[in-house]
């Protein structure tokens, strides 16, 4: 039998050698949010009730989440007593008003046909919009909101999608995505909003309070940050495979975006899929306790993801059976397993709960592991009010599932991030004929990406949406609109292209991706598929100005833009990407994105993000300037370009001093923006931050605060950024510290633009 990993020092241990508390203060107040207490709230007399009134089975059942589709909607009853779940998760159906009534009929015989009725909570992933029933908005995926660089616009899209899952019974979102964009090359590469910690920081925390909005005192549903921890930074780029990760750069990199979550008040946790330094995450006792509840001060419940210990067994090769991992899970801090039935002999509901019980009989588990997660799991659903209503709310499903239209047509809008011109856009309207091309300028699936009506992306269904080709259709009223679609990964029509580019004033080429989620969208390129690279070399040969729009769920093109006459990055849009990318083209709209992550020249350059550390390539002898590395990304993070031109100037940062003491306090940059253009538009005012010269090594730049401002023509505006130092704390010591998260005293850069002032701390 294998060690259990489990067992070793104590919490106050763990605590007194790696800063816990010190931590939780850093890593709360890095957006400006207090430190959460780290003792864990007294539960509620009805939470107490209820657990000591359980039998084990029971308790095991609350522990249990079961696909819908295994409750038999004509006799509810018999499973949901056999089983008591605690979850329930995706009902066969997309349309709303039957997901109301399924749900409605299943929770009414949890609550009226169970010993105890404790209603389950019902949960689904619905991570860019409602995007598992028909006719609601599909908002764009993360990346796209990243590129917004706009809080705001992230905890709108939250608050409405958890309007349009509430009146479905829907109680519970499996999102924000919490993890960092560090590999291109893995498959849920857009399910993240950044690779930057404090960018990422503010829109998972954004997220989790639109999620969470209160209504009669109550949150209207529950968000869970996913997927804790280390997820995104697998050593070979394929989902679900091993990261090695230093403490140092997984305590000051990677937990921010969860200590934003849990400090926003995030009720759940959904854990990595994958392993950690050489434990898989649901195993760890060290992740899933010391550090999530003990340091961070997570209160909520942990969730595994999907038919987790069974990976244990055939991913990982680290358990010997089910009932070894089961035991692993539940001891390392598992509250909730998701265990749907999947046609996995023996990982199932019924064989779960007969291994955790046997677990308690033997000892293996003990009954205070148990009553702490069962505790958990009610005090969650108390939190939701569904012992108050549990029930949807059938009457309001066609007003409410509509919502937020033109909210995704702004968010889109303000994400088209404009990475090459040559003065081609915007199209003016000398721009006759147009010839729209490629394989994503009419199709809703490639538009929508993955978990999209489906878990791969749009199947028979189709969410609303308006295409690009509709939208330039509409928008060119005065132009002639041609269309030539061509496919992914096929060019077989070469000559059609050929001649009406020959006869167009402008092409406009809509490149990049099909739909893919998790491993499935695993890649080893970031080229184009060979088919599109054809195509835009076709349309070159032709002299004809030609516009590239890429829609893809990562920064995929090289070479093709040698032969663009400008590009735009339109990420996964949703359902306005019509509207969105025509308003960007024809100028109505001035793009303002900034890329989120590093757009490298290829997978030769990974992994490149501009948070690492400094470069180790000495330059040419002679050449004094600093030390670049030969890696220069296509893009830069942060890259966006716009229809005009916007200076800065007056930098100035206040405090210049800070004392180590007061290392969480805030410090004001102000800049002045002036749009130098004639062109009103709206811009991204990025702080970076950075050291040099400390007891370790510090990355290049990170980001420690931004703005969005807007400017008419020739206006000038006085921006005030509320920054923090906290994105600079480090772990000190040498190569294996495990010491606290601090601010080291000495001196710190911050700049806007290509201006630089000092800070002390003291």
């Amino acid at each position: 039998m294998r060690k259990d990993t489990t067992s070793g020092s104590s919490r106050r241990d763990f605590m007194q050698q790696s800063g816990g508390i010190a931590l939780t203060a850093a890593l709360a107040s890095y957006l400006g949010e207090s430190a959460i207490a780290t003792a864990q709230t007294t539960p509620s007399d009805r939470v107490t009730n209820l657990v000591d009134e359980m039998t084990l089975e029971e308790k095991v059942g609350q522990m249990t989440q079961m696909a819908a589709s295994e409750v038999s909607s004509e006799n509810p009853a018999e499973a949901l007593r056999k089983y008591k779940p605690g979850s329930l998760m995706y009902l066969p159906s997309f349309d709303p008003e039957e997901v109301a009534r399924e749900s409605d009929v299943r929770q009414k015989a949890m609550v009226e046909d169970t010993r105890l009725g404790v209603p389950f909570v019902y949960g689904i992933d619905s991570v860019h919009g409602n995007n598992n029933i028909e006719g609601a908005t599909i908002f764009p995926h993360n990346h796209g909101v990243g590129a917004t660089w706009d809080a705001d616009a992230a905890e709108e899209m939250a608050s409405i999608t958890s309007r349009t899952m509430r009146v479905t019974g829907t109680h519970w979102n499996f999102s924000p995505v919490a993890d960092l964009q560090r590999d291109p090359r893995w498959g849920r590469f857009y399910e993240g909003f950044s690779e930057d910690p404090y960018l990422a920081s503010r829109l998972v925390a954004s997220k989790v309070r639109g999620y969470e909005e209160e209504t009669n005192g109550y949150k209207r549903t529950g968000a869970s940050v996913k997927h804790f921890a280390g997820y995104s930074a697998p050593e070979n780029g394929n989902d679900r495979t091993s990261a090695l990760l230093p403490y140092r750069t997984f305590v000051s990199t990677f937990l921010p975006p969860y200590g934003a979550g849990i400090t926003a008040g995030a009720e759940t946790v959904m854990v990595n899929s994958g392993s950690l330094n050489g434990v898989p995450a649901h195993a760890s006792k060290e992740l899933l306790t010391d550090i999530l509840r003990d340091q961070l001060g997570f209160e909520g419940m942990v969730v595994t993801d999907w038919h987790d210990f069974y990976r244990m067994i055939k991913v990982h090769g680290f358990a010997e059976d089910l009932k070894e991992a089961t035991r692993l899970g539940i001891n390392a801090g598992i509250d909730m397993y998701m265990v749907p039935a999947a046609g996995i002999e023996g990982d199932d509901a019924e064989g779960y709960q007969q291994r955790l019980i046997e677990l308690v009989d033997e000892g293996s588990v003990s009954m205070e592991r148990i009553d702490d997660a069962v505790t958990n799991v009610l005090a969650f659903k108390e939190n939701l009010g569904l012992f108050e209503n549990p029930y949807a709310e059938p009457s309001k499903v066609e007003d409410v599932v509509s919502e937020g239209r033109d909210l995704a047509r702004d968010v889109a809008t303000e994400s088209m991030t404009l990475l090459t011109n040559d003065g081609t856009l915007p199209l003016g309207s000398d721009a006759g004929s147009i010839l729209v091309t490629g394989p994503s300028a009419d199709s809703v699936a490639n538009q929508m990406g993955g978990w999209s009506l489906g878990w791969q992306g749009v199947g028979d269904t189709e969410p609303p949406a308006t295409t690009v080709l509709d939208g330039i259709s509409e928008a060119a009223s005065g132009a002639s609109v041609t269309h030539v679609p061509t496919g992914l990964h096929e060019f077989s029509n070469e000559e059609s292209v050929r001649d009406a580019a020959e006869c167009a004033d402008v092409v406009v080429a809509v490149l990049g991706e099909g739909p893919y989620a998790e491993e499935q969208g695993d890649t080893d390129t970031l080229a184009l598929p060979d088919a599109q690279r054809r195509l835009v070399k076709t349309v070159a040969e032709m002299d004809t100005p030609t516009v590239g729009v890429i829609m893809a769920g990562r920064p995929r093109g090289t070479s093709v833009f040698d032969h663009l006459s400008a590009s735009l990055m339109a990420y996964l849009p949703g359902t306005a990407a019509g509207p969105a990318v025509a308003a960007t083209l024809f100028g109505d709209a001035n793009p303002s994105g900034r890329l989120p992550f590093t757009w490298p020249t290829g997978t030769g350059q990974l992994p490149n993000v501009h948070n690492n550390f400094p470069p180790d390539e000495f330059n040419a002898e002679g050449n004094t300037d600093p030390p670049r590395s030969h890696e220069t990304p296509l893009f830069p993070f942060g890259h966006g370009m716009s229809y005009t031109e916007f200076e800065y100037s007056d930098l100035e940062i206040s405090p210049t001093e800070l004392p180590q003491k007061a290392a969480t306090d805030d410090v004001t940059v102000s800049v002045t923006v002036q749009n130098t253009g004639d062109t009103a538009g709206e811009t991204v005012v990025p702080v970076y931050g950075g050291r040099e010269h400390g007891e370790v090594m510090y990355p290049q730049e990170v980001v420690v605060g931004f703005e969005r401002v807007s400017l008419d023509a020739g206006e000038t505006a006085r921006v005030d950024v509320r920054s923090t130092v906290l994105p600079l704390a480090n772990v000190l010591g040498d190569v294996f510290s495990r010491g606290e998260l601090v601010v080291d005293t000495g001196d710190y850069w911050l700049s806007v633009g290509d201006m630089t002032e000092s800070l002390s701390v003291v």
